[in-house]
Formats: structure tokens, C-alpha cells, sequence
């Protein structure tokens, strides 16, 4: 009897086996991105967590492209990421956007811009930590980093939990941190929503029906360009906001209150990005953990700009400097221990 209730303890105590690591799906739409792409690729590729699904949905790009994605397949390939894309006419960004959704394989999926870049290596990681940890949770994002065409840091932008009136104000989750449950994407279809502010308007679509969260860290590069759609596009993206606002809004007009509040948390958010570059500086071998080769122009003018750098107006930081070409982020496979 004893021998016996010994086994029954030894066997209550042993630790569950751990299942193994759920396959994650990144959908990547691209055209004529060839300048940035091979970055959003490593980006990816050079995530800590594993299994890997890439999705590169690209429309016929004629700048290169389909160069990238080839060499770029091989050299990843068995490394436990995996890179499918397919390169034929689309009808836009949208139908791009749909046409990946449709055909990811993984439970958890991502979307990440040709033009964006998951910031440092553990953020798949941390975001499938946080949907396992909370099964009633269907999205997660994080904070950013505001990014030049160079990769040159302009400041940290953060953001206010998800909340859907504060959505109707104009506050947007960012889109380059974002990941969903892939039940998500089947019931909303992406690729109806034909508009610029894309992510905006998914968010809306989404954001009665499925619970969000936030994760405390920065989680991708956000680059700006001026190639960038909500560039290029800026007055139809104003006047097509303007629209599904009031279609999502339902008549809801925001109260004094809610100016007050958005204000105070703007200049909260500031502080908080402060936070992050402060700790950023004081992180031995920062640069080994980044997925891409950040550089800043010194550390003073990004605490500066961190406080009076407005949105609108983001700063020509020029060329990176030689150092970013043997950047970690830029060692090739084969050459990685």
C-alpha cells in the first residue's frame, strides 16, 4: 500500500509534457517593395520562436522582387520557418490581404507590411504567450517603433488598450503588431474592405465581436516612406475614413471628456516611450536581440524627438551609417552559430 501511494505521488507531481509549439502563419502583401522587403523577410525568419508559416502575396512586382523571395526561401529553408508566396496580378491591397488570410495554415496568424518589421526577436514568442495564456482573448498588439526609410529610429509610439469608442476617435491599434486567431480572419474577410485605412476599418469590423489585448512592449518597426499609401493616397484615405466612421460609429459623437482623456493619455504615451528608449540604452548587447539593423542618429536627439516630434512631421535622419551593413540582423543563415 505504501510503495503504492508513493507511485500515485511521484505521478501527480511529474510536470504535464509540454505540447508542441502551434504553427504561426505571417501574411506579408507586397508590389514593387524590393527596397524593403528583404528586411520584412528577416524580420520574420529571425524570430526565436518556431514553427514559422510566411505568406508573401505579391502583385506582380517588376523592381526585383521575385529575386528576394527566391533567394531568400532558400536561405532559410529547414530552419523551422517556412516561406510560400505566390507573385500574379491582384486587384489591391485588400485582395492581396485576403487571398494570404485564405490560404495560412497556422491557428495564430500575423500581418506584417512589406514595408514594416517585427522589431526585436522574441515577438512571435511573446505574443503566443499571451493568446495561450488568455483563451478568451482573439487579437494582441503591441507598442511601436516609428522607423525611417533607412531603419533610422525616430521616436517610440505607443498606445492606450483597445477600447471601440476610442477607436471611433481615430486611435488605431498598429497594424504591424498585430495577431490574430485565425477563426477570426475566417468569420471577417478581409478582403471586402476596400479601402486606404485598411486596419482601421478591420478593427471596427472586428472590435464588437472579439475581445483585444495589449502587450506592454515594442513590438515592430512602423516605417514611413513616401511611397507609403496613406502617403500617396492621403486625401482619399481622409474622406473614406470620414465615412466608415460614421458607418461603424452608429451616431456616437465624442463628449468633452473624451477630448480630455485622449490628450492627457497621448502625453501619458509619450512618457511611456520614454520609458522603453531609456531601458533600450541600458540593455547590454541590444543590438544582438533586434530582427533588423536599427540605427539611431545619437541617443539625446531620439530622447528629444520622443517629446516634440510630431506625427506629421518626421524629420529626414539621411543615410544609415556604414555600421548598419555587418549589423547582426544582417548576417546571412549560413553564417548564424
Amino acid at each position: 500500500m505504501t510503495e503504492s501511494r508513493n507511485t500515485r505521488t511521484r505521478s501527480r507531481r511529474e510536470p504535464p509534457s509540454q505540447p508542441a509549439n502551434q504553427l504561426v502563419t505571417v501574411v506579408t502583401p507586397s508590389f514593387n517593395q524590393a527596397k524593403f522587403l528583404e528586411e520584412t523577410i528577416r524580420s520574420v525568419a529571425l524570430q526565436s520562436y518556431r514553427p514559422i508559416q510566411h505568406v508573401v502575396v505579391d502583385g506582380g512586382s517588376t523592381d526585383g522582387s521575385v529575386d528576394i523571395l527566391k533567394r531568400c526561401a532558400a536561405e532559410f529553408r529547414g530552419s523551422g520557418y517556412v516561406l510560400d508566396w505566390i507573385s500574379e496580378p491582384d486587384r489591391g491591397f485588400a485582395d492581396a490581404l485576403g487571398k494570404g488570410f485564405a490560404i495560412t495554415r497556422g491557428e495564430i496568424v500575423g500581418w506584417l507590411n512589406s514595408d514594416d518589421v517585427y522589431f526585436d526577436r522574441h515577438v512571435v514568442e511573446s505574443s503566443i504567450r499571451e493568446l495561450v495564456a488568455h483563451p478568451e482573448v482573439d487579437v494582441v498588439h503591441g507598442d511601436v517603433a516609428l522607423i525611417s526609410e533607412t531603419s533610422g529610429l525616430w521616436m517610440i509610439w505607443c498606445f492606450p488598450r483597445f477600447d471601440y469608442k476610442r477607436a471611433l476617435r481615430s486611435y488605431i491599434v498598429p497594424q504591424p503588431t498585430l495577431f490574430l486567431r485565425r477563426s477570426v480572419v475566417q468569420r471577417h474577410p478581409i478582403g471586402s474592405l476596400g479601402v486606404v485605412g485598411l486596419d482601421h476599418a478591420y478593427y471596427l469590423e472586428i472590435g464588437r465581436a472579439h475581445k483585444f489585448r495589449h502587450i506592454h512592449r515594442v513590438q515592430a518597426g512602423d516605417r514611413d516612406h513616401a511611397a507609403r499609401r496613406t502617403n500617396t493616397m492621403s486625401s482619399q484615405w481622409t474622406e473614406e475614413t470620414d465615412q466608415y466612421l460614421k458607418t461603424y460609429g452608429n451616431g456616437y459623437a465624442p463628449t468633452r471628456l473624451d477630448r480630455t482623456h485622449d490628450v492627457l493619455t497621448r502625453l501619458l504615451m509619450r512618457f511611456k516611450g520614454a520609458i522603453y528608449l531609456v531601458r533600450m540604452f541600458a540593455q547590454r548587447n541590444f543590438d544582438d536581440e533586434l530582427a533588423f539593423p536599427l540605427w539611431m542618429d545619437s541617443r539625446w536627439k531620439v530622447l528629444r524627438r520622443q517629446f516634440i516630434m510630431r506625427l506629421t512631421r518626421r524629420p529626414d535622419l539621411g543615410p544609415a551609417p556604414v555600421r548598419h551593413r555587418t549589423h547582426p540582423a544582417n548576417v546571412v543563415a549560413g553564417e548564424r552559430s
